[in-house]
């Protein structure tokens, strides 16, 4: 939770079903693998503000999909019962 960042937060604003600006340097990268925004280096005003301009520069069309895409990932991979499934999985090959 350093600077208040909260990996729950991004679940949140994927489910918006929206394009996010995911502007963080994490060993995984959510919004990337659900193509779901655009990624950018964190505390980087210049990436951010150019990945903006990239998402106002799409189409409404485009950026509708982009949101759609995200929910569907979350929905498909983090919700309950696939998270239950994961935990139970990895609980019996331990």
């Amino acid at each position: 939770y350093r600077y208040g960042i909260s990996p729950n937060k991004l679940m949140d604003y994927i489910m918006a079903v929206k394009p996010v600006v995911h502007a963080v340097n994490a060993g995984n990268d959510l919004v990337a693998e659900s193509r779901s925004g655009i990624s950018c280096a964190s505390e980087d005003p210049r990436a951010v503000s150019d990945a903006v301009l990239q998402l106002m520069r799409m189409s409404a069309d485009e950026r509708a999909a982009m949101g759609e895409r995200g929910r569907k990932y979350v929905v498909r991979h983090y919700q309950y019962p696939q998270l239950a499934r994961r935990f139970l999985e990895v609980m019996q090959i331990g």
